[in-house]
């Protein structure tokens, strides 16, 4: 299983069986993005997380593609599809399970975390990926029976705070913690994130990797203990 990131909440997992893209938004590079891509997994309806025409025209240009995402992205999609297309635009919720591209995918959570009381709160979900990695999205809930290798950390965001991120991540207790959500940061954002969970992580024996973007990493590589 390899692991690509495009920048803020996007990235690519894959096998040798198939490829999966997941939150295609509008701090992503998406250039290719879509090429040899069995499914689109989109964790909730947010612009940084999807951008509906693009992926309507991804939809429309592989007759293969296979999209999945809470309802009210699905029915965005489907308004801006042809009729033949739609049935491969579908609903997902938590506690789904699902196969694509030989990669099994399971589904959690249910909602985006809070912003403020005057805004509504919309639905996400997250994914985890062959057992191994999980993208939670824009939400802090932490997913009940599973024990991933890597944990997908929105390192910053208006919603939450340091500490929030902190403890998500260290209750999740994944062995290896891969920043993203982080469109928002400069360089000196970058590090001060960067060390704050590098420095939570060492405390209890986890790894902190901030990958390079656009490069394919193997996620036996990552996790293999140094």
């Amino acid at each position: 299983m390899r692991i690509v990131t495009r920048g803020h909440s996007c990235v690519e997992v894959s096998t040798v069986d198939g490829s999966i893209l997941i939150d295609p938004g509008g701090w992503s590079d998406l250039d290719g993005a879509f090429e040899n891509q069995q499914a689109v997994l989109i964790t909730h309806e947010h612009a940084d997380h999807v951008l509906p025409e693009v992926v309507a025209r991804a939809v429309v240009a592989d007759p293969t593609l296979q999209v999945y995402a809470p309802r009210p992205v699905v029915d965005i999609l489907h308004s801006l599809l042809p009729e033949v297309a739609r049935s491969r635009v579908d609903p997902i919720l938590p506690g789904a399970q699902v196969t694509v591209g030989g990669i099994q995918i399971q589904t959690f959570g249910g909602t985006h975390a809070t912003i403020h009381h005057t805004l509504p709160i919309v639905a996400n979900i997250g994914y985890l990926l062959g057992g191994r990695i999980f993208h939670p999205g824009d939400s802090l809930q932490v997913p009940v029976g599973i024990s991933p290798e890597v944990l997908l950390v929105p390192a910053m965001a208006p919603w939450s705070k340091v500490a929030e991120v902190l403890d998500f991540a260290t209750a999740v207790d994944a062995p290896v913690w891969v920043p993203i959500h982080d469109g928002l940061l400069n360089e000196r954002g970058l590090a001060l994130f960067d060390g704050q969970l590098q420095r939570v992580a060492g405390l209890s024996g986890r790894r902190y990797r901030r990958l390079e973007q656009g490069r394919s990493h193997d996620i036996n590589d990552l996790t293999a203990k140094e």
